[in-house]
């Protein structure tokens, strides 16, 4: 199925992906008779001029880029008001796909491969920003290949430039200085490579809790992850990787690789004989679904829960914590950061800043384009995916999350059961979140989320409640 898209040019196969902001289809570029992954901006975002610059400004951004271990990214434009982007297809799917059962020595390969491909980001002035599995993808002859620049930033923006809309970082590889809404640079890219090459040497995610919170919290305040035992040789790699100062990492991309390369010189051992490198790529099964053509927005499933001790003197990771309770992890921000360099330079000051108010309105406006059936498919979309994903589409970005959506149908229906159900569930989520943050003692988590929940329901008994707790506290 290939929807009704036409774009001059292109002709679509089928659809490989969808999220929250664009459609993926495997479609054939006519020029050139070769397969692409068309991504098409959602019409929702499309309606709006500022979510149309970013989509364009991110293609750019990667076209810029090639390097090996980067994603192709061949063409992007618009076409009546139809905005996308043609790539590189990649049809051997992700790390993601593959984690279970994965060797040592293919771990450290991948790693290094695209440690690479950041090297060549970061030197050519930009911060990837969400490393992870999904976004690790693999060519036919085994090549690791990262994908999705989407949220990455000019290291030489301004200060005063930011980006709306789209999230900061996935919280299970997020650095410390992301969660904390600091500055960031290629250190930070660094650290979360070390988050992803930790679980794939150790078979779980560094840091596990109930919720995407705490999580990033813990990338700031809990110790290091440790190894399994039989791997203790390793574990200087994942220190240095994913050390909480940026300034006791490694410097850069190629500090690491090189170190990498002197570790397993050093230790034979760790790549069994079945394991080691030839001149033969590693062997990769191609898929042809729909999670092996683009990486998916979603995080994987949820780990074993674990609750972290009582964390003290977290005082300076509650603002993100908070932003994320609320469902920021949806949004970009962009500003300011420093090339990397050896030693790092200091890096100037980030600053934040919402969508302006009326670029809101115009999102929000842009609803009543839209019927009914599709603003009701839409909400119960985002309401699957954004309580696994930090919450992320059920209350921003403005004109594009499962609130407004459904707030729009009750405009017009003030009786439908669908979308009175849909803000009855979100609010029963930000309650909880939000619950959860107060048993902490996060209490500005707490009242954003509490916001956030009864801003799907304004007479939640239990929200209303807990903001009076909260004003007692002086949280709210």
């Amino acid at each position: 199925m290939t929807d009704n898209v036409q774009i001059p040019g292109f002709r679509l196969i089928r659809k490989v992906g969808e999220g929250g902001m664009a459609t993926v289809y495997l479609a054939m570029q006519e020029s050139l008779d070769r397969e692409v992954a068309l991504k098409v901006m959602s019409p929702t975002l499309a309606a709006n001029a500022a979510f149309c610059e970013q989509f364009m400004k991110e293609g750019r951004i990667a076209a810029r880029l090639t390097h090996p271990h980067l994603m192709t990214v061949h063409d992007i434009g618009e076409e009546h008001g139809v905005y996308y982007l043609a790539s590189e297809y990649l049809p051997a799917g992700t790390l993601r796909d593959r984690m279970e059962g994965i060797g040592v020595a293919e771990a450290l390969e991948i790693a290094r491969e695209v440690a690479s491909g950041l090297g060549f980001a970061h030197e050519s002035g930009f911060v990837h920003r969400d490393v992870k599995p999904g976004n690790i993808m693999f060519r036919n002859d085994g090549t690791a290949v990262l994908a999705d620049f989407g949220i990455a930033k000019a290291i030489k923006a301004t200060a005063s430039q930011t980006m709306t809309g789209t999230t900061i970082g996935t919280p299970d590889y997020m650095s410390p200085e992301q969660a904390q809404a600091n500055p960031v640079d290629g250190r930070a890219d660094l650290y979360s490579l070390g988050a992803v090459l930790f679980e794939c040497l150790a078979g779980h995610k560094p840091y596990r809790a109930g919720d995407p919170y705490t999580v990033a919290l813990m990338h700031v305040t809990e110790p290091l992850p440790k190894l399994p035992e039989q791997l203790a040789c390793l574990q200087p790699l994942i220190d240095k990787l994913m050390a909480k100062d940026p300034n006791a990492r490694f410097s850069n991309a190629e500090a690491f690789i090189l170190e990498c390369e002197r570790l397993v010189a050093a230790h034979p051992e760790i790549q069994p004989r079945a394991e080691k490198r030839t001149t033969r790529k590693r062997k990769v099964v191609p898929r042809a679904d729909a999670a092996s053509a683009m990486p998916s927005s979603l995080p994987a499933p949820a780990e074993p829960v674990r609750h972290p001790r009582a964390i003290a003197g977290a005082a300076a990771a509650l603002a993100m914590i908070a932003l994320a309770a609320a469902g920021w992890y949806a949004m970009h921000h962009e500003s300011a950061t420093a090339t990397p360099q050896n030693p790092p330079p200091a890096i100037a000051p980030i600053e934040h800043a919402l969508p302006p108010v009326d670029t809101e309105n115009e999102a929000v406006a842009a609803l009543g384009q839209i019927d009914v059936p599709t603003l009701l498919a839409r909400g119960e979309q985002y309401l699957v995916t954004g309580p696994v994903n930090g919450g992320a589409k059920l209350n921003f970005p403005p004109g594009d999350n499962a609130i407004d959506l459904f707030q729009e149908v009750l405009r017009r229906d003030p009786d439908n059961a669908r979308a009175r159900k849909g803000l009855a569930e979100i609010a029963a989520f930000y309650e909880a979140a939000a619950q959860s943050a107060y048993n902490s003692g996060l209490y500005t988590a707490a009242d954003v989320s509490s916001d956030a929940g009864l801003r799907a329901d304004p007479k939640n008994a239990a929200l209303l409640k807990l903001k009076a707790e909260l004003a007692k506290q002086g949280g709210g």
